[in-house]
């Protein structure tokens, strides 16, 4: 029986072993570099004159150093705004006003792997919660074409700028580790669709976190009792860029027990969203709080107006 046991044993690491690497060779092939070529003749190129057809700024500078111009380095500069639910000392709940200025940055440096940050500027340094932060960051593989797996780490936690070097510790433990996967509804937006602009799109993920804190800011968890999350978005381009989203979350409750009061059941969002460089969008996400009506909440009053208005200008380098 030992013997049978043992031989059982292998045969079940072997496939497992070789299921990994076919995913992995799956996630592999779906690299794709698509780098721009050395342009040895740039100086001689026309420049581009007028600023509503300049596509980065390279075209602003007409210069071709820097790595001006190979979509290395991109961002955007955010107005936000929208109400914040403040629950005191004493435990009473109140509101008060965002208003920040956000410098997004996003560094490719393979494929499109990147680090990115978001740095806040807080006229209104009352309005902070457990879901505002006065910084993110993350490093992972986005890749906004169907069909494709994107991984890797993100925290988009209440980062504040007075944290010292063991609370930046803390909260790094809890960002969480992703995968997700989309594909496109091909069949739906063929029935909807309006202009160049329609697209539908639907994504998987799942999401663990190593650590966790309470709503007593007491810290949980370890490498093997994190927090899990799974959940699945739509996202649906509708026309002239305009968009809605919305997506949904699991926490594996009540087994576990580990979501907490501002963590959501549901998020939404809708805008205007304009990829392009030198263009502005208009956009609304509400990323926190949201609960289904069978669920208790101890924010009653979070609604519409505590999501998070944006404006924004993308650039490119």
């Amino acid at each position: 029986m030992g013997k049978r046991s043992n031989h059982f044993q292998i045969r079940v690491y072997l496939f497992l072993l070789f299921s990994i690497f076919f995913q992995f060779n799956r996630a592999t092939a779906q690299l794709q570099l698509n780098e721009e070529p050395q342009r040895l003749y740039y100086d001689m190129l026309g420049r581009v004159k007028k600023f509503k057809d300049m596509k980065d700024f390279r075209d602003v500078f007409h210069n071709n150093r820097f790595l001006l111009g190979k979509n290395r380095i991109s961002g955007n500069i955010s107005y936000n705004t929208g109400r914040v639910v403040i629950e005191d000392p004493e435990h009473e709940i109140h509101n008060e006003m965002r208003s920040a200025i956000g410098f997004f940055t996003r560094i490719r440096f393979f494929e499109q792997y990147s680090f990115n940050t978001t740095f806040y500027k807080d006229f209104n340094p009352k309005a902070s919660a457990m879901w505002t932060s006065n910084y993110t960051y993350s490093l992972a593989r986005y890749n906004w074409k169907p069909n494709r797996f994107n991984y890797g780490y993100e925290n988009y936690l209440n980062n504040r700028y007075t944290d010292n070097l063991k609370e930046m510790g803390e909260k790094f433990l809890e960002g969480y580790y992703f995968i997700s996967y989309s594909h496109n509804l091909k069949k739906a937006e063929k029935k909807i669709r309006m202009d160049s602009t329609t697209n539908l799109k639907f994504t998987y993920f799942a999401r663990y976190s190593i650590k966790y804190r309470d709503s007593n800011k007491m810290i949980h968890g370890g490498i093997g009792s994190g927090k899990p999350t799974i959940g699945g978005g739509l996202y649906a381009a509708l026309f002239w860029n305009i968009y809605v989203e919305a997506a949904v979350y699991y926490y594996f409750d009540p087994v576990f027990q580990k979501q907490q009061p501002w963590d959501p059941d549901y998020t939404y969002g809708f805008g205007y969203f304009d990829w392009r460089s030198f263009r502005c969008s208009i956009m609304y996400g509400n990323w926190a709080v949201n609960r289904f009506p069978w669920n208790k909440t101890i924010y009653p009053h979070y609604g519409f107006l505590d999501g998070n208005f944006r404006f924004i200008i993308n650039w490119l380098w």
